[in-house]
């Protein structure tokens, strides 16, 4: 069946706002799995009294991005967390598990 330009546009069209909502879920997801995570590291951070500063000079991760992931404004991978974990003598341990239920 032959697809006309306008129709190939509508398609094309409905597959990136399908892609843009499907992305756009994921990063919802996982700052939202990713957020109790840093509150914790936060509470660490607090608890042993130290700085945002203290912590970038630990880890090499300027301020400013520390600053932003303790504020969720941006989803960490797991090689950040990690070094800002070990900055505080802590580690992260990843569960994989099957299916999405938890």
């Amino acid at each position: 069946m032959e697809m006309n330009q306008k129709d190939y546009q509508k398609e094309k069209e409905i597959c990136s706002k399908r892609l843009a909502a499907y992305t756009e879920a994921i990063q919802r997801i996982t700052l939202e799995k990713s957020s109790k995570v840093i509150d914790d590291l936060v509470e660490e951070r607090h608890r042993q009294g130290l700085t945002q500063q203290d912590i970038a000079d630990m880890t090499g991760i300027r301020t400013s991005n520390v600053a932003r992931l303790e504020k969720g404004k941006r989803i960490p991978t797991l090689i950040i967390l990690q070094k800002y974990a070990s900055a505080l003598g802590k580690h992260i341990e990843v569960k994989v598990c099957e299916g999405t239920e938890e």
